[in-house]
């Protein structure tokens, strides 16, 4: 039997939804059909004023996995097919702050801003975080506890530092605001206080995560759903790596 989350995590999800249940305005959630945006929808699911909503390539993973999976949750959710033309239009708006960024980086960042350019009008959420707080990237498998907890610290660093605040301005640039509830500094502190052992991404990637998930009441077609990094997902990693353009 595994063990529960101590309370003081429980806690702490607890007051960093409490604003979001309680809210009356327009809120939407970026969906993968994955855990992490999967546990935001599952809390908000009986908020008033709230839907789903996907982006990705024609056929993609994420608008598959999201669409298959929405009737579950019960939020109005719709999915849009992006082209080629949509990731063009996006890097031009908001080039100053991808220009610099690895192709990785940047896919990620770019994929986000399409969503956020054409996700329905209210506040923006998104599952940011909880990779980094859950030891959900591929980098920690094969790493000891030690490795691992010191590694996760400075992926959760470089994210509250730079990525996160740069997602924001990207946000900003879009005449949108968003919001990681995984990045609320109370759940923050009581996900680290959770022993790294018991985080170690054994048997699958971010099972303690998945298993909090599923006392929560996640369906498993969401909790247990393969990890797919969001530029994959959304297929958009593909055209970012796809070289210059041809000249006219």
């Amino acid at each position: 039997m595994r063990e529960r989350l101590p309370d003081p995590f429980e806690a702490a999800f607890e007051a960093a939804f409490e604003p979001w249940r309680s809210g009356r305005g327009l809120v939407c959630i970026l969906y993968s059909g994955g855990v992490d945006s999967g546990v935001i929808a599952w809390e908000l699911r009986g908020r008033p004023g709230t839907r789903l909503f996907t982006v990705g390539r024609s056929g993609s993973p994420d608008l598959t996995a999201a669409g298959a999976t929405a009737p579950l949750i019960g939020l109005p959710w719709n999915g849009r097919e992006v082209q080629l033309p949509d990731l063009d239009a996006v890097e031009a708006e908001v080039s100053r702050e991808t220009v610099t960024l690895s192709p990785t980086a940047r896919s990620v960042q770019l994929s986000l801003a399409i969503a956020f350019l054409h996700a329905p009008p209210g506040e923006l959420l998104c599952g940011q975080g909880a990779d980094e707080l859950f030891l959900g990237y591929a980098h920690f498998a094969g790493l000891d506890p030690s490795q691992a907890e010191s590694r996760s610290l400075e992926d959760l660093d470089r994210l509250l530092e730079d990525d996160w605040p740069r997602t924001q301005r990207i946000a900003k640039l879009l005449g949108r605001r968003v919001h990681a509830p995984f990045l609320d500094p109370r759940l923050v502190a009581a996900a680290l206080a959770v022993p790294v052992d018991q985080r170690m991404p054994q048997p699958v990637p971010k099972a303690y995560w998945r298993g909090f998930a599923r006392r929560r009441g996640v369906p498993e077609e969401i909790a247990g759903r393969p990890k797919r990094a969001l530029q994959y997902g959304s297929g958009v990693d593909r055209w970012v790596r796809r070289g210059p353009k041809p000249p006219d």
